[in-house]
Parts: C-alpha cells; structure tokens; sequence
C-alpha cells in the first residue's frame, strides 16, 4: 500500500480533519488513520465528497465509468425514507389499499398543452392512436397557500389519482398511501417545496376558496416534475383551480416518439411537445480508497431534490437492520450499520441513552441532494451513510444542542459530526472513517 499511516493524539481528532474523501481505520476506534488522495475545505457535501457524471454508453468514451462490481445481496427495503413520505390518516374514510394495485410505470414521452375544455373526448380521441401506450389528463393552475404566515403561490395539478400515477417515478407509484391520501382531498407536495415552506405531514394550510388543504404527502410527480403539488379532480374544483389542461401521452416501446407526435398532430390538430427525458447520471465518492470502499450507483434526478437510484444498487447495499435505542428498523448503507451500532451501544452502556430521542431521529437513507436543492451535490444521506439524530433541537443552522459526550462517542466510532461546520448541522452525523 502507498498510504502512510499516523497515530491520532485523541479520539476526537480522528475526524476533524476535512478530507475530500474516505478515512479508512484499522485496529481499535480512533487508534490509526490510512489517509487517502488529498485533502480539502469541506464543502456542503462533507467530508466524504459525492461526485457526479453523466453516463456514457461507450466504455471507452471520455468521461466514462466501469461497470459496478457485482456483490451478495442484502435484504431490500421496500422504499427509502422521503420518498413518499405520507401523514397519518385523521378523519374520513381511508381509500382502501386494494384501490391501487401494483403498476408497471410509464415514461411520459408526449405532452399537449392548452386543451379546449370543450374537447370531453380528447383521451378517448389520442388513445385510439398507433403508436399511444397510455395518457392522462390534468389541469395545472396556481393557488395561494398560507405557511408561517406568509402566503406563497404554488402551482397545483388536479389529477386523477390512478391514471396519473402510472406515470409518475415507479417509486412515487409504489407508495399506495401517497395515493390514498389524494383520493382524500389532501396534497402531495414535492420534497423541495415542502423543505423550502417547511411544511409538515398533516399540516393544514389555508388555501384558496378551501378553508385548509392538509398536507398529506410529500413525493415526486415526474422527473422534471409537473407541479408544486398535485391533487385530486375533485380538490381542484374546490380549490376553484383554473389554468391549463393538458395531457401526458406515453409511447410503446416500439414506437418512435417523433412519429407518434406527427400521428397525433394530424388525429387531433395540435402539436404535442417531445419531453426531454432525463439524463442518467453515475455517483462515486473521491480517493481511491472511499472509490475502492463503497460501489457508485446510476441515478436519474427527479428535480425535486429527491433521486431515483439503480434497484440493483439498493439491494446489494441498503440493509434494514435493528441498533440500540432507536424504535423499529433503521434503514442505511451496510457498511454504516456496525459502527451506528457500535456508537448507540455505548451511549447506552454510558447510561446516556435518554440523550438520543427516539422519536427524533430523522432517518438515513434518503436519496436526495442536499438541503433538497437539485442544483447541489448528492446528500451523504443518498449513499445510506448518514444518520440525524434529535432533530427538533438541532436544526440546520441553528446552534447545535447535542450534548458533548454524544459527540464524542460517535467521533470514536468514526463518524463526522455536522455541527462542527461553518453552517452547523447539529443532527447530522455522517461516516467518515471505516473501523477494522
């Protein structure tokens, strides 16, 4: 091996230092460091730097990447926590779960917009055409929303839940209660939308001519997304939604998109727009060694902040696993559970476990970007390699309540702590070294 080593004077100063990618340790917590390539400011992807590139279809293109290694996997959890985040049902009679049965997503490959209200006919009309797989109609207008009292403009689509879900992102189409909780005349909002107005999962808003409009999901409509927030037809017509009515066309696979688009022009006299489809990006963490450690994914951005990883990675890498304290299963990156485990372990062998509240632990695995901006970096919560933790107290920002011997314990069991940064992040807690 190339890398040198070094003895640390402290536990503490295992991970202070800002490295742009993964520390690898041997031996006893905190005892010795392998350092890798480099060493870097931390940026707001942290210390173990998540990096991006389109994926190219030659191997031997500039800009390529290999293929991913292939290993056993591991149990798959059904979804990662923020996707399709849903509140608890209050009130009404719940949709049952039978009213959506599992679908095959679509692609949206077509849209037409500004569709006559007049034309009743107008899916009847494009799904008679060669070449058409599915559509959908919606209406998209704008509604003013009342949050922390500030009155925003958000746009709204008023959809039918099961035509508009097939063609949603698979993993949206998969969380039934996200459409239970529309056919219930509550809104799913998008992940960024809810981050940026702080909204919270059964959190009634005043909105337009409704008295409220509860706050029933938080999930991603299409990847670039169609709208703030979607709603039912019959929500739409309460909120008095007016604005365009389109509709979303998908294509068969052995169709070509240009054709069909000219099919429908000449069937129907308008001219449907060709959606640019998304570009698959592929994420690696910086240094050989972190490279080496942890297998890169693929990726699509569904631009709400949230992402859509390669199934393949997830099972191989995203484990289910039961750790001290916590309530339930955590949801992480395989290589993070030993040493998560570890840390709780002590806390609570320390007698300190009533400093971790249960019912604040803001979860891990989360495939998003950070601070749910599309236009940053990927989150070290996309790779299953952070955890927060008391998030009520310890908000982004805010100045960090967790106490020091907390710190301290997961410093020794090799994580980076976010409240030490210069925009404190006092839940966070993400891996930053690999303890042998």
């Amino acid at each position: 091996m190339t890398e040198r080593f070094r003895r640390l004077s402290t536990p503490r100063t295992a991970m202070i230092a800002a490295v742009a990618c993964l520390v690898l340790t041997t031996c006893s917590p905190a005892v010795s460091t392998l350092t890798v390539d480099g060493v870097a400011a931390r940026g707001a992807g942290g210390p173990l730097r998540s990096q991006s590139v389109p994926v190219t279809a030659d191997p031997d293109a500039p800009g390529a990447v290999p293929a991913s290694r292939t290993v056993d996997p591991p149990d798959l959890p059904t979804q990662g926590a923020g996707q399709g985040e849903t509140a608890p049902v209050s009130g009404g009679d719940a949709a049952a779960a039978g009213d959506f049965e599992e679908v095959a997503v679509q692609t949206p490959t077509l849209r037409l917009d500004g569709v006559p209200l007049e034309r009743e006919t107008i899916l009847q009309e494009v799904l008679g055409i060669e070449g058409v797989a599915f559509a959908t109609a919606l209406t998209i207008g704008q509604v003013d929303i009342a949050s922390k009292d500030v009155v925003t403009a958000v746009r709204v689509a008023a959809v039918d839940p099961a035509g508009f879900r097939v063609l949603t992102p698979q993993v949206t189409a998969d969380a039934v209660e996200v459409w239970q909780r529309i056919s219930e005349g509550d809104a799913a909002f998008l992940h960024d939308v809810g981050h940026r107005l702080e909204l919270e999962l059964g959190q009634r808003l005043p909105a337009a001519n409704r008295t409220t409009l509860r706050v029933g999901a938080l999930a991603s409509n299409g990847a670039p997304p169609v709208a703030d927030a979607i709603v039912s037809s019959d929500t739409g017509e309460e909120l008095g939604l007016e604005g365009t009515r389109s509709v979303l066309i998908s294509v068969a696979g052995d169709s070509s998109a240009g054709d069909v688009a000219e099919r429908v022009e000449q069937a129907i006299g308008m001219v449907p727009e060709v959606l640019e489809q998304p570009t698959e990006q592929r994420a690696f963490l910086s240094g050989a060694a972190a490279r080496n450690a942890f297998e890169p994914f693929n990726y699509v951005s569904f631009g709400d902040g949230m992402i859509q990883i390669d199934s393949a990675w997830v099972r191989r890498n995203i484990v289910r696993a039961e750790v001290p304290i916590l309530r339930g299963a955590v949801v992480c990156h395989r290589l993070l559970i030993p040493q998560l485990r570890g840390a709780l372990q002590e806390i609570k062998d320390r007698g300190l476990a009533d400093l971790i509240d249960p019912t604040q632990y803001g979860g891990c695995w989360v495939p998003r970007h950070i601070l749910f901006n599309a236009d940053r970096g990927l989150s070290m919560h996309a790779w299953g390699l952070a955890a927060d933790f008391n998030v009520s107290t310890n908000g982004y920002g805010a100045t960090p309540q967790m106490d020091p011997r907390i710190v301290e314990i997961f410093d020794r069991w090799g994580f980076v702590w976010g409240g030490r940064w210069g925009t404190p992040d006092g839940m966070h807690f993400e891996l930053g070294a690999i303890l042998q």
